[in-house]
């Protein structure tokens, strides 16, 4: 279904940061975490494989939190690209 929605901007950052880890489109990123919000609300709070950051979006025990300066690199390598090797 396509759907234009405002995302505000920390969700949007979290999204582009899922993507580009994961090699997968905005819309897949944007599916996995409202799929994994819904689900959160049935896990049991005392899940072992899972823990809540500061940002309280639960991550993957054993996988590197995914921080603003990654997702400012990314931008920046995105820029350079769309510059191209004559700019």
């Amino acid at each position: 279904m396509r759907l234009s929605v405002r995302l505000d901007d920390d969700v949007y950052t979290v999204a582009l940061a899922l993507a580009h880890s994961e090699r997968i489109s905005i819309a897949e990123a944007i599916n996995r975490l409202v799929r994994r919000g819904v689900q959160g609300r049935s896990l049991n709070a005392h899940d072992t494989h899972r823990k809540r950051t500061p940002s309280r979006f639960p991550t993957s025990a054993g996988k590197r939190l995914i921080t603003s300066r990654d997702v400012a690199q990314i931008d920046a390598a995105e820029d350079e690209q769309a510059a191209g090797p004559d700019q």
